[in-house]
């Protein structure tokens, strides 16, 4: 591969991952973290799925909560 098209590979990657919001990126690690569950015992997935149902909204309101807790 040329160097121009490595370049180019790489300024397209770094592209794509600019476009992904916080919340895109939120929302793909609670679909991994779901997917984990599928490893455990199948008496505990559902209980391992429902750790990961918090909306990017409450993830928010949590987090801001926490910051302005630590400032104090």
């Amino acid at each position: 591969m040329s160097i121009k098209a490595k370049a180019l590979l790489l300024f397209t990657m770094i592209l794509a991952v600019q476009a992904c919001t916080q919340q895109d990126i939120y929302e793909m690690a609670q679909d991994n973290r779901k997917q984990a569950c599928h490893k455990e015992p199948l008496a505990l997935q559902e209980q391992c799925r429902q750790q990961y149902e918090q909306s990017f909204a409450e993830y928010q309101r949590e987090r801001k909560a926490l910051l302005e807790d630590g400032k104090k």
